[in-house]
């Protein structure tokens, strides 16, 4: 069964998931077969033909007509410049590197355009009506792009970079390195500017404070909505602390609040997620690679990175305070990032009948981390309030009792 296509069970759903189940496999002939017979001759490790990857090659082979009827001829590697295409298209549309404005220079557009899921981790599906998991994933990516990109500095720390170099005050003339500076430099135009992106993320997640248009609607509700998230886990993590048993499956707290305030970023992300961000999701991480890929190649890590053991932490840094005359705190950010979308990915895959023990931990240590972390990256604090005092009965209540 093609990797890309979810079998639901929901009323309605069933039948036309197979109808397209059909067409695909009509469309698809004998690819899927002759994939796995190149896959077999190939020198690459067949682990990395993973089923997204075969899904995303098939579509690139079906794109461009390429018509395989030699099976012997295809044994003896007659077709490998196709395939070794496909792979490396697959490769990176699979992973969110494939740029949609390199996409849209490819004959009708990119076939896979959409094939990254705007995950930064592994996740397991989970389905539930009413439900649009794509939409949290993607707001969940754009806050992490928000967050490196914007807060951390990485998009500005680039372009300055890119405009030493085209200046000549970078010396680096040839090369992986010089490809990519002069690449980005190329494609600046194209690129959407601070000002767009900033409308993005006030009208999907409400960070940030760039003007929006006077028809566009900004997301409103989600700070408190999340401000609620982070509250309600804060308050179970002490009342944890303070009985038995307070992090074991059988905890006598109840989870109740947290089930109810992830289930409402889930109904606000749904609904504001919608039309354009999607892509712009994909357009704005396949910049964010790239600044990144920038930053970490060898040549500009030998150049900003100092004596100190180099990284891509030790260029930021090295280039903010040329730049801006002051360092981040690299490891707050990266939690607010990473961990912030660990709690995304918690919203976009919760399922009170299905919550397993050790994803519920999972995403308590992040939104810990997150909550810890925030103060330090801002210099602002989560001030939660004077939370209304509870009885014991109400505090220990069973959260299957509660209805929403």
């Amino acid at each position: 069964m093609p990797s890309n296509i979810k079998i639901s069970l929901t009323p309605g759903a069933l039948e036309a998931a197979v109808l397209k189940l059909i067409n695909s496999v009509n469309e698809q002939g004998q690819l899927p077969a002759l994939l796995e017979v190149y896959i077999e001759g190939s020198e690459i490790d067949q682990t990395r033909f993973t089923p997204e990857v075969k899904a995303a090659m098939i579509d690139y082979l079906l794109d461009r007509g390429v018509q395989i009827e030699d099976v012997e001829k295809l044994k003896a590697g007659g077709y490998d410049e196709h395939f070794a295409l496909a792979y490396d298209y697959a490769v990176s549309s699979a992973s969110g590197e494939d740029d949609p404005l390199d996409a849209a220079r490819r004959k009708g557009g990119g076939r896979g355009f959409g094939q990254w899921d705007f995950t930064v981790d592994d996740f397991s599906e989970v389905e539930e009506q009413g439900i649009v998991k794509d939409n949290i994933l993607a707001a969940g990516a754009l806050d992490y792009i928000f967050e490196f990109g914007e807060r951390l500095g990485v998009f500005n720390l680039v372009d300055a970079l890119v405009l030493n170099w085209s200046a000549g005050s970078i010396d680096v003339v040839e090369g992986a390195a010089a490809a990519r500076l002069y690449r980005y430099w190329k494609l600046r135009e194209e690129r959407a500017s601070a000002e767009e992106r900033g409308m993005v993320y006030r009208r999907v997640i409400n960070k940030g404070n760039t003007e929006v248009l006077s028809r566009m609607v900004v997301n409103e509700p989600f700070p408190q909505l999340w401000h609620n998230l982070m509250a309600e886990v804060a308050e179970y993590i002490d009342k944890t602390e303070r009985v038995d048993e307070g992090f074991g499956e059988f905890s006598p707290v109840s989870r109740s609040r947290i089930y109810q305030a992830t289930r409402e970023l889930q109904y606000n992300l749904t609904e504001y997620c919608t039309g354009m961000a999607h892509v712009q999701a994909r357009e704005f991480y396949a910049q964010l690679q790239e600044c990144f890929e920038i930053l970490k190649d060898d040549e500009i890590m030998a150049y900003f990175g100092g004596n100190r053991r180099k990284s891509l932490w030790t260029v930021i840094e090295r280039l903010s305070k040329e730049e801006f005359g002051a360092s981040p705190n690299i490891a707050a950010h990266r939690s607010l990032a990473v961990d912030g979308n660990k709690i995304f990915v918690w919203i976009a895959n919760f399922n009170e009948s299905s919550v397993r023990q050790e994803d519920f931990v999972a995403f308590l240590q992040a939104a810990e981390s997150y909550i810890l972390n925030f103060t330090n990256a801002s210099g602002d604090e989560l001030d939660f309030g004077d939370e209304e005092t509870m009885d014991d009965e109400e505090e220990f209540a069973d959260s299957e009792s509660d209805d929403f």
